[in-house]
């Protein structure tokens, strides 16, 4: 932590000695080499900002691994490393010829640039989140939940077109050169917004997929299996067996390579329409498939992800204090159970069960909304204050005669 901190210091010193250098020996008078100036501590600074949310996020891997935080940093960092690679090729192809105006101009469009950069895979993510939700009702029937990815395609393609018809009616309805400044306002604000959620998607792939494949270390003492609905006469579904499975796998491996054996704590409830609690019904299928009962303690009263955590780690810490703890979910589940873990202040390792292919899409959406609903504040903030130094910049630039 202290070196993370130290380097990050050494990086800001840098980045202010260099502004400083470069400032000193720029002729104030010429606007090219004042715009290169501009655009060189322009990336710089962009760099600096790069830095720190890869530091942020080391540092969260590092302790949680799994963070909403993480999210939201990952966002910023793949749109300001983009913009990065975009401000050193214009500074490269304009060299001598780029105007303080062409330098404002291009960075106000930055948002514009990266919608339009990720538009195609915004498009194909839509139309296979479409496709993945038809299959998904074709297989598993219908329902309000299994047509979240329908809506939220829809919602995307609504989004990207939906912005390219505002801005052609705007530039219709505004032709006056005073009120010319509306038309750019709106036109990147759209495009902050597309670009917010954009990255934010990206992300959450990436965080899902990541903790998905992520495998503990083989030193646990617990395994939480985290319950699901079972069927009608007790037994599991193929999603809670793929669980359990995993979790038993784990055991297995583990005991091969450290000779430690692991205690399975299923968890789960009773259902209103489940003739016993999932937790017996995950260690009736643990006994079956060769796990000593005295390697298993049942968790039976939770009844959400947040209780399977609690209760269970209510019952491991009366065994042992400073347990290393594992749990086993589907893939698709592993973030967003580890963040709650996290929220709970339990530190544990997720692993991932394979489901069907057409359950992912859906399950990635539920996972997109839920870092939204939890971290609304932040978002909240984050967009409107983007919104406000947008609208800033666009003001200073028309009141400057820089908008072009």
């Amino acid at each position: 932590m202290k070196k993370q901190g130290i380097s990050y210091l050494i990086i800001t010193m840098l980045f202010i000695c260099c502004m400083f250098y470069i400032l000193k020996h720029t002729n104030l008078s010429d606007n090219v080499e004042l715009s290169k100036s501009i655009q060189i501590i322009l990336i710089f600074f962009l760099i600096r900002i790069s830095y720190g949310c890869s530091l942020y996020i080391k540092r969260q891997y590092s302790k949680h691994k799994y963070s909403y935080g993480i999210v939201m940093n990952l966002a910023l960092l793949i749109f300001i490393n983009i913009n990065i690679l975009r401000q050193i090729n214009l500074l490269i192809e304009n060299w001598n010829i780029m105007s303080i105006a062409e330098i404002y101009n291009n960075t106000l469009e930055s948002f514009s640039f990266f919608a339009m950069l990720t538009l195609p895979c915004i498009v194909i993510l839509s139309i296979y989140s479409i496709i993945t939700n038809i299959v998904l009702i074709k297989k598993e029937g219908y329902s309000l939940n299994n047509l979240l990815g329908i809506f939220m395609g829809v919602l995307a393609l609504l989004g990207l077109f939906g912005s390219q018809f505002i801005y052609r009616v705007t530039s219709m309805m505004i032709t006056s050169s005073d009120a010319f400044f509306v038309k750019k306002m709106i036109d990147i604000l759209i495009n902050v917004t597309l670009s917010y959620f954009y990255t934010l998607i990206i992300a959450t792939l990436y965080c899902n997929v990541r903790a998905a494949k992520h495998e503990p270390k083989y030193d646990k003492d617990f395994v939480i299996i985290l319950g699901a609905k079972i069927r009608a006469d007790g037994t599991l579904t193929p999603l809670l067996k793929a669980r359990a499975d995993r979790a038993i796998e784990f055991g297995k491996k583990q005991y091969e390579i450290t000779n430690k054996t692991i205690c399975y704590v299923p968890s789960g409830g009773k259902g209103n329409d489940e003739i016993v609690a999932e937790g017996v019904a995950i260690e009736q299928y643990l006994i079956e498939n060769g796990i000593n009962k005295e390697n298993i303690m049942v968790e039976d009263k939770s009844s959400s992800t947040i209780e399977n955590m609690k209760f269970s780690n209510s019952k491991i810490v009366e065994i042992k204090k400073d347990a290393k703890i594992s749990f086993a979910t589907t893939n698709y589940h592993v973030f967003r159970s580890g963040v709650i873990a996290n929220n709970c202040g339990i530190d544990c390792e997720g692993m991932g069960s394979k489901t069907k292919w057409y359950f992912y899409t859906n399950a990635l959406i539920r996972e997109f909304i839920a870092n939204l609903i939890q971290e609304k504040r932040k978002h909240i903030a984050l967009i409107g204050v983007m919104y406000l130094s947008t609208i800033a910049l666009i003001f200073i630039g028309y009141y400057y005669n820089l908008i072009n």
